[in-house]
């Protein structure tokens, strides 16, 4: 879908604006012919200027400021073998402060500036059909716009003030005609607004346009959606309307950035706490689950106390045949201490040989046999064929020689590695 065009008119001193225009919103803005340059110029097919110097330099001679720069827009209106005909338009900004002042009091940007007079030709196209020399006369606040038409191509225009004679303006309109599109008869004279007539019907039948004013603003309009119609914005303007876009894009990123940053931080927030809530669930749930851990492991170990106490497999008369059962010859035993359910350690001697090698031999041999001893050799159970008595046997401090004997402790644990920990 095309962006509206909205269209924005001085006249008479006051700016009017669409009622659908936004402050700070962008606009064609549309003027009578008198406060714009405008000519008809032609430019030949081996003009070594160009179009552009040529219109620059007719507008110049025009220009009440002809020392102030000019950004002059030239239309195409016809081009042939003999050459181009184009519109010049410009808008001296020394002659446009009171529009600034009405622009910036507004609010309005200006992308483009274009004649009303164009607007209603545009508007008034099949209006003005047929072959023929024709002349439209437009009412434009406090001036006549004159545009001279050969066929539906203007070939002289000129804005004409209250107190002109209607009359030899339009003699000298029919001259200028002349020169840049020959010699043709005037076939009949268009009016829109009130505009005087007196004695124009000397030079032709005279008759009203049915296009208004506000077909000229719609007419516009549409000149603004074509390609190569003439825009007369000042290079001033068009700077100032760069900058302020320049200014909204960085308003509208900055807002954009700052949307993110603060959704980006309420993400933040929101995540942290969600994340202490769920903590907080799970600390609760641990708590929960550790109370009825401890109720199981309490209960737990009081059944292993009352099994342990009743199995007398494991009790301190077993635990002693069974040392004693694979005690090698030449070992003693001293300091026998026994706590049921949790460990068995006593100390030793070995001796009866003058080796050393054999003496330490005698305590390994007593740790491997007390190691491998299983729990079925006393329970007779199958099931404890393959469940060891202890569940670990160590020499804690070694062997060590003292007096020819190898002196040794041994560290016999009734628990399991889950039950040690």
């Amino acid at each position: 879908m095309a962006e509206e065009v909205h269209i924005a008119v001085f006249d008479g001193g006051e700016l009017h604006k669409p009622p659908r225009l936004r402050k700070g919103g962008e606009a064609v803005l549309a003027l009578p012919l008198n406060r714009l340059l405008a000519k008809v110029v032609r430019v030949g097919a081996d003009d070594a200027e160009g179009l552009a110097a040529v219109a620059e330099r007719e507008l110049k001679a025009m220009s009440p400021y002809p020392d102030e720069p000019l950004a002059v827009s030239c239309e195409v209106l016809k081009e042939d073998a003999e050459g181009t005909l184009a519109l010049a338009l410009a808008l001296p900004e020394s002659s446009a402060d009171d529009i600034g002042e009405a622009l910036d009091a507004g609010k309005v940007g200006i992308t483009r500036v274009d004649a009303l007079v164009l607007g209603l030709l545009r508007s008034a196209y099949n209006e003005l059909s047929g072959d023929g020399r024709k002349v439209v006369l437009s009412q434009e606040g406090d001036c006549v716009a004159l545009v001279v038409l050969d066929g539906q191509t203007p070939c002289a225009l000129r804005a004409l003030s209250p107190d002109s004679e209607i009359k030899a303006e339009l003699a000298y309109s029919l001259l200028e005609a002349e020169a840049s599109g020959g010699p043709a008869p005037l076939s009949e004279i268009l009016v829109s607004g009130d505009v005087n007539t007196e004695g124009l019907e000397d030079f032709a039948p005279v008759r009203a346009l049915v296009a208004d004013a506000a077909d000229a603003v719609r007419g516009v309009a549409e000149r603004s959606a074509e390609q190569g119609t003439a825009n007369a914005l000042p290079q001033t303007w068009l700077e100032i309307l760069e900058e302020t876009r320049f200014k909204r894009k960085m308003i509208v990123g900055f807002g954009a950035a700052a949307f993110l940053w603060v959704a980006a931080l309420s993400v933040m927030l929101g995540v942290t706490w969600w994340t202490n809530r769920q903590a907080d669930q799970v600390e609760l749930a641990r708590r929960a689950h550790r109370s009825a851990y401890n109720k199981v492991s309490d209960r737990k170990a009081q059944v292993e106390t009352v099994r342990s106490v009743s199995n007398h497999d494991l009790g301190a008369l077993e635990t002693l045949r069974v040392v004693s059962g694979v005690l090698p010859e030449g070992v003693e035993l001293s300091k026998w201490y026994f706590k049921r359910g949790e460990r068995l350690s006593f100390t030793g001697t070995a001796e009866g040989s003058d080796n050393v090698v054999e003496n330490n031999q005698r305590v390994f041999a007593l740790k491997d046999a007390l190691a491998g001893f299983q729990l079925g050799e006393i329970s007779g159970n199958d099931e404890d064929a393959d469940v060891p008595f202890f569940t670990a046997v160590s020499l804690p401090k070694g062997v060590v020689q003292r007096s020819g004997k190898a002196v040794f402790d041994v560290e016999c644990s009734f628990k399991t590695v889950e039950e040690a920990e």
